[in-house]
């Protein structure tokens, strides 16, 4: 395997300080090749060009592109926007040459069509985790506005459909991104959807027996406090509580539509 930024700083380093220069631009080169996931000459031109390793664009350049697409699918691209944009790059701890990356992918995506997306979204083979992390994002950046249009709407569902993603786990993901205010009793049928799909349940469900025998199961399978006692990582610690945030969330908003 041959680290292109290994041998250029080995090369540079050989160049200004002999053997002992060599030495180090072959520790400082190991470090950014890792730092960067360059393990050929062919990744580094790619990834220069913005795309991976297979042609395609990497992970967070086609979260940022769908991003800039969403923001600017009203016509203009608000400051609120480029806020939750620079929020999400924090939760993705970008900075330095990734977040530079990522602002460009933003920019590149106020500027693409929907098709374009399609062809990328679907080729990019990414796992659930990753689509489900793209499509959570996408709801918090239009919901920065306190409303989400029509056409944002049905972008997000296509383009979560496009990443492998079932409608219902789409509508699951919305719910925690929803200002607390518009999550009033009174709602349409979408948040309903939305919430029965967090207990996986089927949208038609209305029987509130089996909602609260759902959500009490759920609740205690995913307890952080029994986690912790069978042994369970930090990171499934984590998620646990994640959960059950959502569940709580979810529960409370079939309560107040649903319950006679």
């Amino acid at each position: 395997m041959i680290w292109p930024i290994t041998i250029i700083c080995s090369l540079v380093g050989s160049m200004l300080f002999s053997v002992p220069g060599a030495f180090l631009g072959l520790l400082v080169g190991v470090l950014i090749d890792r730092q960067l996931n360059l393990p050929s000459w062919k990744a580094m031109w790619l990834r220069m060009r913005g795309k991976g390793a297979t042609g395609k664009p990497p992970v967070e350049h086609l979260h940022f592109m769908l991003l800039g697409y969403l923001a600017k699918l009203n016509g203009r691209v608000l400051p609120i926007h480029i806020k939750q944009a620079g929020l999400e790059m924090q939760r993705q701890q970008l900075n330095g040459y990734a977040q530079q990356a990522a602002i460009n992918a933003f920019n590149q995506g106020k500027h693409m069509q929907l098709a374009t997306l399609r062809a990328l979204l679907e080729g990019g083979a990414l796992k659930t985790g990753q689509a489900e992390m793209i499509i959570a994002s996408c709801w918090r950046l239009v919901w920065a506005e306190r409303k989400v249009s029509q056409s944002q709407r049905q972008a997000i569902f296509s383009c979560g459909k496009w990443l492998g993603l079932a409608q219902g786990r789409i509508a699951a993901l919305e719910l925690p991104a929803k200002p607390a205010s518009s999550q009033t009793v009174g709602g349409n049928s979408s948040e309903i959807t939305a919430a029965l799909a967090i207990l996986g349940l089927p949208s038609a469900v209305r029987d509130w027996n089996r909602i609260q025998q759902t959500y009490r199961r759920l609740l205690s399978e995913n307890h952080p406090d029994k986690l912790i006692g069978q042994g369970a990582s930090v990171n499934k610690i984590e998620q646990a509580n994640k959960k059950t945030q959502q569940l709580h969330k979810a529960y409370s908003v079939l309560r107040k539509r649903l319950q006679n």
